[in-house]
């Protein structure tokens, strides 16, 4: 494990510190990863410490894109009774959003996001299913671009209809 993470690490560095060319930002695949952490408007769970996305897109251009992405929302049901009406809670997330930003210099953009996915529901009560939801989301955040490939983000997201919000930060690179 320890190797990896620092294999990992010197790539990251590797990456960063390559000589810094034009930013292009032009079309291409690109992968990304957040870890941040989730809240809820439901006060029957609580957070947990981290909640994880692996992103993959395709940007057609410096400010339209398309992403397909999973976020693991990871909540910790606060210990009630085993009553049948319990509410569900929300445990991950998985989607496709239009990715759009709007360039502020050469290597800082503000960036936007809109799109449609299913949230896996995890029953709480006594003799009830997990089941999932269709469920909307916005966001919005920002994006520094270190060269053409890496970039380091941060962003908040709201999932609309089961009323979570992940606020995370991370990178991308674009191939």
């Amino acid at each position: 494990m320890r190797m990896i993470l620092s294999s990992a690490l010197v790539a990251l560095a590797a990456g960063v510190s390559m000589p810094a060319v034009a930013v292009q930002n032009g079309p291409g695949v690109y992968v990304g990863f957040q870890a941040g952490q989730a809240s809820s408007s439901n006060d029957r769970i609580e957070r947990d410490d981290l909640s994880f996305s692996p992103r993959a897109g395709y940007q057609f251009n410096k400010q339209l894109g398309v992403e397909i992405f999973s976020t693991s929302l990871s909540f910790i049901e606060v210990g009630y009774s085993f009553n049948r009406n319990e509410p569900a809670h929300p445990e991950e997330h998985y989607g496709i959003a239009v990715t759009g930003a709007i360039p502020l210099g050469e290597r800082f953009n503000l960036t936007g996001r809109a799109g449609i996915g299913r949230t896996k529901m995890h029953a709480v009560g006594f003799g009830k299913d997990d089941y999932k939801e269709t469920d909307p989301s916005i966001g919005g955040g920002m994006r520094y671009d270190f060269n053409q490939h890496w970039a380091i983000t941060a962003e908040a997201m709201r999932f609309t209809k089961t009323k979570v919000t992940v606020i995370s930060t991370g990178f991308r690179y674009q191939f």
